[in-house]
């Protein structure tokens, strides 16, 4: 019985033994698999650095050397090929900026980049501004992003207050006072320095919806002013504008997308109508501020380039950087075009490795 007993014993440790050699082996089978993919993922996320870098060096690169039209940056290629001929005495900026037909489009619309990384160019001309702003547009702006009419009153006092060089609140505004109230930094009273800044507002952070898919900070600015470009605005800020609904913006995108519009007359004709508004202060080119952004496939994260085109002025660069921050990526407000540049700098990129 001695004997069985120390044989069962012997057997049990045995299996016991094995089971926790089988675990063991298991767990570590488990770490190096997720340990391989998390060198998977890394290079995947390297190379999707240096493809959007490469896709950022191309960008800056058109934009310091080709012309800009009312239908965007001309890609060079096609045109030195022949395809297009240009007016010699063509002004970047000025009333000779037709279309050629070979532009990237600045209003925000996204394009396969070097690799797998994607970008868009936003002309912050057709962005509504937040510095100097029309109140029309930005409380309008503020309806459809879902805040209430009788809300909006007082946050557009809040952000006056935020910015103006004095210590008096407003009716329904906030200064130092009713910031240190709430254990919050108190205004910097002056113009805000990226749009990101009007989250320390105030009030604003009452409404969610204005900051979901970073919304209000992608479509305003705080460069340029007075209306927007009607051949670059998103559709959003085209419904913040006098006269025009949903149906009225997709004429607009529509209509522009054929042929960008050179006069107030082309809008009308596209809309069948007229709207409210003065024509003579309808913008249809592309402003000296522009924001570039940058993602590649399985990223986390938009790079922004906010920039200004500086080609008449005494700086060495023909653009200064303003500055450049990450967001949360948000596909939503990144639809891929399926149109294709022929243009050697979008070539596929060296690997990683």
């Amino acid at each position: 019985m001695n004997i069985l007993s120390s044989r069962g014993f012997v057997l049990a440790s045995t299996l016991w033994i094995l089971a926790a050699i089988t675990l063991s082996a298991s767990f570590f089978a488990l770490w190096v698999h997720r340990a391989i993919e998390g060198v998977w993922q890394s290079e995947r996320e390297l190379q999707g650095e240096i493809d959007m870098m490469g896709s950022r060096s191309v960008l800056l690169y058109l934009l310091a050397t080709q012309r800009i039209t009312r239908a965007g940056l001309v890609v060079p290629e096609q045109v030195d090929r022949g395809k297009i001929k240009l007016d010699d005495n063509y002004e970047q900026f000025g009333e000779q900026a037709f279309p050629v037909g070979v532009e990237i489009p600045l209003d925000d619309r996204g394009f396969n980049g070097v690799g797998k990384s994607r970008f868009s160019i936003q002309d912050e001309g057709g962005l509504i501004t937040i510095n100097l702003f029309d109140t029309q547009y930005l409380s309008s702006l503020l309806g459809l992003l879902g805040v209430p009419l009788q809300e909006r009153g007082p946050m557009i006092d809040k952000l006056l207050d935020f910015m103006d060089d004095d210590d008096l609140a407003r009716l329904n505004g906030a200064e130092e006072k009713e910031y240190a109230k709430l254990g919050m930094p108190a205004p910097p009273n002056r113009g805000l320095l990226t749009s990101w800044e009007i989250a320390r507002v105030l009030g604003w952070d009452k409404y969610p919806g204005i900051f979901k898919d970073c919304a209000i900070t992608r479509l305003t600015t705080i460069r340029s002013g007075g209306m927007p470009n009607f051949n670059t605005a998103p559709a959003l800020v085209l419904k913040s504008i006098p006269g025009i609904d949903e149906d009225t913006a997709k004429l607009i995108i529509k209509a522009r997308e054929k042929m960008p519009f050179s006069s107030f007359e082309d809008v009308s004709l596209a809309i069948r109508k007229t709207l409210p508004i003065e024509g003579m202060g309808v913008k249809l080119m592309a402003a000296k501020w522009l924001r570039i952004s940058l993602w590649y496939e399985g990223s986390r994260h938009t790079l922004e380039t906010h920039l200004t085109l500086t080609p008449k002025t005494g700086h060495s660069a023909p653009w200064l950087i303003d500055y450049e921050l990450f967001i949360p990526l948000s596909l939503e407000n990144h639809e891929i075009s399926s149109r294709i540049f022929s243009f050697a700098g979008f070539a596929a990129p060296l690997s990683a490795q």
